[in-house]
């Protein structure tokens, strides 16, 4: 039997998570679990002139809300907030004019649930990258067996993620003022890579 692989929906996921994707068809992408604040099921982590950047989506949820329950706070313009810290990040990039489009335009949908702008965005990015995602999803919280490899908490802003050995270096737009960063949104490989995304998700190291 194959390893299972259990991930937390993420927002915008880092490029880690998409190489396990590429690596490991038997996924399951857990929504059952509780929401966990400061962390990457309502953030990501993009480029910016000034440096890295982490944007959240604003959420309403209670004590130990399930993510599946999570919905999105709409009083904030956190979508126009986002989508201009992202234009102005990678309007300059290679790529970025090639997916902008479509991609704003799921940003912008009515998303009431968290899980739901998630999936929809996972769905999408998977699609552009060439990654035939067989992933599953679990409205029930998985409880993880020896044979599995549990990512939910792993893959964490907070936390400096070592599973890959190396992400070898592409050029980003301001790594000539704050050098290589590693790891950050997959928008970030995707404005930088475009059709070569696919390509370094599968040479990373795991």
């Amino acid at each position: 039997m194959s390893k299972q692989i259990i991930l937390s929906s993420h927002y915008f996921p880092c490029i880690a998570y998409f190489a396990y994707l590429v690596k490991y068809p038997n996924t399951v992408i857990d929504t059952g679990e509780h929401y966990v604040k400061q962390s990457y099921r309502n953030r990501c982590i993009i480029y910016t002139s000034n440096g890295p950047l982490a944007m959240s989506i604003p959420v309403i949820k209670k004590n130990k809300t399930p993510m599946k329950d999570v919905l999105i706070d709409a009083v904030d313009d956190w979508k126009t907030n986002h989508w201009r810290a992202i234009s102005s990040a990678y309007n300059s990039s290679p790529f970025f004019e090639f997916y902008c489009d479509e991609l704003k335009q799921i940003l912008f949908k009515d998303h009431s649930g968290l899980t739901n702008l998630n999936t929809t965005l996972l769905q999408h990015i998977c699609y552009e990258l060439g990654i035939k995602n067989r992933s599953k999803t679990s409205e029930t919280y998985i409880t993880a067996k020896d044979a599995d490899l549990d990512l939910r908490s792993a893959l964490n802003p907070k936390k400096e993620f070592t599973a890959s050995d190396s992400y070898p270096r592409y050029i980003q737009i301001f790594e000539s003022k704050h050098g290589f960063q590693r790891n950050l949104s997959i928008l970030d490989l995707l404005f930088h890579e475009g059709p070569e995304s696919l390509n370094y998700l599968n040479n990373l190291k795991s």
